[in-house]
């Protein structure tokens, strides 16, 4: 089977250099040459569908964007092979499932989805590793929701354990047991807003329990699961988006026991931050998902937003009351740096932020000696840049392919001041993986 898949992955490649497409005008699967007899017998088997009027088609997002993927699903050695098509060009749409039996693809059952279209299609891993089901969405018209299927390949056969709707859904091992839970969400203008999570327990996918999300936000701007504060326990991170001030506040979801908790709303420190910039995220690499809160610098406090200088608190939360400070950073996002605040610095700290043509300075300096400076992070951007960052008397911190990084210490007049390793590890250039 891995022979399949390696000469799928090949003909994909001269397909694409060669300007050709594996799909044309939702009629062929695959073009010649054909890349195996094995897969040539698959071939067979889907003309024989398409012969009846059938288009194919992909989902639209998510890591499984194939018309054809295989994976082996029930733990048996042997890849299957799920293939999504279309009634003509309009209509309904279905999911065929194919297992490879004496030598050959053949059909094993097939579902008809909700929707006009497949949204998205992931695995989610049960029975200690040994089986994974489907999970699929479909895009419902006229609807915020989207239908969710969750199926099976058992016997060598396909089988639909679960049929709902939710707006953003993610699986996740909650209760660390070797089996991922489905964690949907649900938002609706006309409903309570609520998030489930659903257990595969005795061969079914059974609902295990709901709580309410914040009921006054309007959007989901992002999903990820991570641990919470010095535990073991699991737990869904949601951030929702505020329409009306642009602000967003993150919902955390622990399964504890068979209870689905969302823990945030009975902490201490508020999630809500205002601005949807920052989404919460493993910052420091430690498995915790850290949330962000942002504070102006001293200073800054009366200033228009556009004017302001921000400092991003990040926050570990538990199951208990209060919130861990973790990490404090000054970000700046436009030219692509950030720099970790020294513990002493925060509130005690704060900066300018001068241009000028082919570099910008950024100053820290003491709240209440603003003369005496601590730290300069320049970014230049001209084309000497590569000779002005290594300019005597600067700390060479890295680069882009259009910006060089550099730093010049104070004069060691105050007690906020930094050692050169010490900035260089505070430093860092930010990727798209940090945002």
């Amino acid at each position: 089977m891995k022979i399949i898949k390696k000469c799928f992955i090949l003909l994909l490649c001269t397909a694409l250099l060669t300007g050709c497409s594996l799909i044309s005008g939702g009629d062929d699967l695959l073009q010649t040459p054909k890349p195996s007899e094995n897969f040539t017998l698959l071939q067979e088997q889907l003309e024989k569908i398409i012969s009846e009027g059938k288009t194919y088609v992909t989902p639209q997002s998510g890591s499984y964007r194939n018309t054809v993927t295989f994976e082996d699903i029930d733990s048996d050695g042997a890849d299957e092979a799920i293939v999504f098509l279309r009634d003509g060009t309009g209509g309904k749409i279905y999911v065929y499932a194919f297992a490879w039996e004496d030598g050959e693809y053949k059909e094993i059952g097939s579902i008809a989805g909700p929707g006009s279209a497949v949204g998205s299609m992931s695995f989610l891993t049960v029975e200690d590793g040994q089986e994974k089901l489907l999970v699929l969405t479909w895009t419902l018209s006229n609807e915020v929701k989207q239908g969710l299927t969750v199926c099976r390949v058992r016997d060598h056969k396909l089988e639909e354990l679960l049929s709902t709707t939710c707006t953003n859904y993610i699986v996740s091992d909650m209760d660390r047991d070797n089996t991922e839970e489905l964690f949907t969400l649900s938002y609706d203008n006309t409903e309570r807003k609520t998030a489930s999570v659903y257990d595969y327990d005795n061969e079914k996918m059974l609902l295990l329990s709901q709580t309410d999300a914040t009921q006054d936000v309007q959007a989901i701007a992002n999903i990820t699961a991570g641990q919470l504060n010095d535990s073991e326990m699991q737990a869904v991170f949601v951030d929702n988006k505020f329409e009306n001030d642009n602000g967003m506040q993150t919902d955390i979801y622990v399964l504890d026991g068979s209870t689905l908790r969302n823990v945030a709303t009975s902490s201490n420190t508020s999630t809500y931050r205002s601005t949807s910039l920052y989404f919460c995220e493993d910052i420091d690499g430690d498995g915790s998902i850290e949330v962000p809160q942002l504070h102006a610098l001293p200073g800054y406090e009366d200033r228009e937003a556009a004017e302001t200088l921000w400092m991003i608190d990040w926050y570990r939360y538990g199951m208990g009351d209060e919130a861990k400070l973790v990490h404090t950073i000054y970000d700046s996002p436009t030219e692509g740096w950030m720099l970790e605040f020294p513990k002493e610095w925060r509130n005690n700290v704060t900066a300018v932020s001068i241009s000028q043509s082919g570099r910008n300075e950024t100053v820290f300096m003491e709240q209440d000696g603003l003369q005496e400076q601590i730290l300069t992070i320049y970014s230049f951007t001209g084309e000497d840049r590569k000779q002005e960052a290594s300019a005597d008397g600067l700390i060479e911190l890295g680069s882009t392919s259009d910006i060089c990084f550099a730093a010049k210490l104070g004069d060691g007049n105050t007690q906020y001041d930094m050692t050169e390793k010490e900035v260089q590890r505070a430093f860092t250039v930010i990727t798209n993986e940090w945002k």
